[in-house]
C-alpha cells in the first residue's frame, strides 16, 4: 500500500509571502502585525519566513509594516537592553518559543530569534533554564530529543496520525499531542516536513524487523478446567501468526478503511472521543490469523460491543 503526504506549498517566493502578509495586516486593520495574529489568518507557517527573510522583523520591514518595539531595542544602544523590565524579558522569549512552535528553547535558539541578549537574561535570571521556567517553558536539559533514536520519534508520528485520523500538523504539536517538541523532530530531521517524508518512507516499507509488536493490552487466556462430565475437551488451534499485532500493520489497516469504524463509521477526525481498535474478522479464538486481510478497524463502542459470535 502507497502511502503519501498531503499537498504541500512548494517553490513558494518571497513575493508570495509579502502578499500574504500585506493581506493579513489590512484585514486586521493593523500596521503592527504580531506573528501571532498571523498564524491565525495566514497561508504560510512563521518558520517560512525564518527561513527567506531571517526572522519576523525583517519580514515586517520588507512588507512595509512597523516592526515589533522588543526587535527595534535590540538594535539600538545597550541602555535599552539594561532598563528592559522582566515582564518584557518573559514575553520576549515566549514569542520565541512560540515562532519555532516549541515547548523549549536553546538559548542559541533565542540569540537567533531573540530581541535580546543572552547576556541580558542570564543576568537577570541567573541561568537560561530559570529563565526558560519564568517563561513557563520546559527547561532545556529535560528535553530527551538528542537521546531519542529516529524510530522513536516515527512511532510518536504513528500513534498522532491514528489518534488524530489525518496526518497531524504542528499546530496539534503545539498544542501538546506529542511528547516531543517540535525542536526535537527538527533536530533529527531537519523540520517537521522532514519527519513526515521519513515516516512516509519508514511506514512504507518492505522491511518489518524494525517493528515493535504492539503490546496487548488483554491478560493471557488460561486454559479453563474441565468441571462438568458431559463438556468436551476441543484441540488447541495451532495459528500461523502470532496474535499481536505490528505498529505498521496496524497503521496500514487503518490507512485502507480511512481511520473509520468499519461498523458505524465513525473516525477521530471528526469526533476527538473516538478511539480506534484493530479487529480480526475471523476471531482468534476460531482460528482467524493476523494477516492484513482478517483485520478491520473498528471504535472501541463497536469493538467491546460484539464478541466471537457476533462479528
Amino acid at each position: 500500500m502507497e502511502f503519501v503526504l498531503n499537498d504541500y506549498h512548494r517553490n513558494i517566493s518571497d513575493d508570495d509571502l509579502i502578499e500574504d502578509v500585506k493581506r493579513v495586516a489590512e484585514k486586521l486593520g493593523t500596521q503592527k502585525l504580531s506573528s501571532t495574529d498571523y498564524k491565525k489568518f495566514g497561508k504560510y507557517g512563521i518558520n517560512t519566513f525564518n527561513r527567506h527573510f531571517g526572522g519576523w522583523n525583517k519580514t515586517l520591514e520588507l512588507c512595509g509594516l512597523e516592526p515589533s518595539i522588543y526587535q527595534v531595542s535590540a538594535s539600538k544602544s545597550s541602555h535599552n537592553h539594561q532598563s528592559v523590565n522582566t515582564e518584557e524579558l518573559i514575553a520576549d522569549i515566549q514569542r520565541v518559543a512560540e515562532e519555532l512552535g516549541a515547548q523549549t528553547i536553546s538559548s542559541g535558539d533565542y540569540m537567533k530569534y531573540g530581541s535580546y541578549s543572552k547576556d541580558t537574561c542570564l543576568r537577570r535570571f541567573s541561568t537560561w533554564n530559570e529563565a526558560l521556567v519564568a517563561s513557563g517553558l520546559t527547561p532545556y536539559e529535560k528535553v530527551a530529543g538528542k537521546r531519542l533514536n529516529d524510530e522513536d520519534l516515527l512511532i510518536e508520528i504513528e500513534r498522532m496520525w491514528i489518534a488524530l485520523g489525518r496526518q497531524p500538523t504542528t499546530t496539534d504539536i503545539v498544542n501538546g499531542l506529542s511528547e516531543y517538541s517540535l525542536n526535537t523532530f527538527t533536530r533529527h530531521f531537519g523540520g517537521w516536513r522532514g519527519a513526515l517524508k521519513s515516516f512516509v518512507e519508514w511506514i512504507n516499507s518492505e522491511k518489518s524487523d524494525h517493528i515493535i509488536p504492539e503490546k496487548s493490552t488483554k491478560p493471557k487466556s488460561v486454559p479453563r478446567k474441565l468441571n462438568k462430565p458431559h463438556e468436551e475437551k476441543h484441540e488447541a488451534i495451532k495459528h500461523k501468526t502470532s496474535r499481536e499485532i505490528s505498529l505498521r500493520l496496524r497503521f496500514l489497516v487503518m490507512k485502507r478503511d480511512n481511520f473509520k469504524c468499519c461498523i458505524c463509521g465513525r473516525s477521530p477526525a471528526k469526533d476527538p472521543s473516538v478511539e480506534l481498535h484493530i479487529d480480526h474478522i475471523i476471531p482468534w479464538s476460531k482460528g482467524g490469523e493476523t494477516t492484513f486481510d482478517n483485520l478491520r478497524t473498528l471504535c472501541s463502542k463497536c469493538n467491546l460491543g460484539k464478541s466471537d459470535f457476533t462479528e
